[in-house]
């Protein structure tokens, strides 16, 4: 069939691997982060809206179908909540090298609670 796209199919299991990676294999921890961060280690919201754009084109989804799958997963959200809580922090100025972004925003509305 000159439609069929193997990627079609292969994504699902291609996403659900990277983001689970069930045999916690540290070059796909790596490889994972190296497409999401800067050199420096810091998000990179262009390198997140070219990786959604080209899953997106590979896969033959709709962008928003590729963000609900990862949303749909465990691992998918917890890097969601670490994406926009490193967002976050950074916007506040209070990112302090977290890589997670976890504390950054607790910490920052605790002290928005005080004053």
């Amino acid at each position: 069939d000159p439609t069929f796209n193997v990627l079609t199919i292969m994504y699902p299991y291609a996403l659900s691997r990277l983001l689970k990676n069930p045999s916690k294999s540290e070059v796909v921890a790596r490889t994972l982060q190296s497409l999401i961060r800067s050199e420096d280690g810091k998000i990179d919201r262009t390198k997140i809206r070219r990786l959604l754009r080209d899953s997106a084109l590979i896969s033959g989804q709709s962008k928003r179908r590729v963000v609900w799958d990862v949303l749909k997963t465990k691992e998918g959200r917890i890097l969601t909540r670490g994406i926009v809580g490193e967002e976050v922090g950074t916007y506040f100025g209070r990112n302090n090298g977290k890589r997670n972004g976890k504390s950054s925003f607790k910490k920052q509305r605790r002290k928005m609670k005080k004053k």
